[in-house]
């Protein structure tokens, strides 16, 4: 069966973000807020049906601006996870960074696409990721996502993703609002395995403010 263009599902509408100097248009689903107001409204039982990929996501924008001011060295290799909308692998493929964009879902992707080719990426390229299954070649310098882990049973799958992929010198960073108890289990699980820095930073939105946590995660010599 032909797949449906995911312009043929969603409504979709345009919007502009700014990242460390650069200005990204990108194709986003028109009143995504109707499936927020499902979430909340149904709690868990509708979690597994919910698009992640429609929301730009609070941590993926705070994530954005602390890898863009790291000023990342352009031969680096980097990986995006996860990627949703794909918020920070654009913004650094704007920059002139090489981005390798991820995800799971065929919606999510055809939106990469479409957001790639929109604004004239190049050096970006989009990839259909199974965490379970993973067919990536080589390896990355940087490996980063936003708001990853919302279910326990992607936990093993990810930590097995990152000592597959992951350089032997690179740096893993994962940004995800402070709430995120799996995302909490999941860096305690990890602990033993990685140096773990933690930054706190707050984005503050017209109505609440935002607590996210960045993680950076790098192999120790002694581990």
């Amino acid at each position: 069966m032909e797949a449906v263009p995911i312009t043929e599902k969603y409504e979709l509408d345009t919007t502009p973000i700014a990242l460390g100097g650069k200005k990204l248009d990108l194709y986003q689903v028109k009143n995504w807020d109707t499936f927020i107001g499902n979430l909340a409204d149904k709690g868990e039982e509708y979690i597994s049906e919910f698009p992640f990929w429609i929301k730009i996501w609070e941590a993926s924008l705070i994530l954005a601006d602390h890898l863009i001011r790291m000023k990342i060295e352009k031969e680096k290799e980097i990986l995006e996870i996860g990627a949703g909308m794909g918020v920070v692998g654009l913004a650094l493929g704007a920059l002139g960074h090489k981005v390798t964009i991820t995800d799971y879902e065929d919606d999510a992707l055809d939106l990469l696409r479409m957001n790639v080719e929109r604004n004239g990426l190049d050096n970006v390229s989009v990839r259909k990721l199974d965490w379970n299954n993973p067919d990536l070649t080589g390896k990355y310098d940087i490996i980063c996502g936003s708001e990853l882990v919302y279910n326990e049973r992607f936990i093993d799958p990810i930590m097995s993703l990152f000592r597959n992929y992951l350089q032997p010198d690179g740096t893993i960073f994962i940004a995800h609002d402070v709430g995120r108890m799996c995302m909490m289990k999941f860096i305690g699980m990890v602990a033993g395995r990685f140096e773990i820095e933690n930054i706190m930073k707050t984005l503050r939105g017209d109505d609440e403010i935002h607590k996210i946590v960045i993680h950076s995660l790098r192999i120790g010599r002694d581990l």
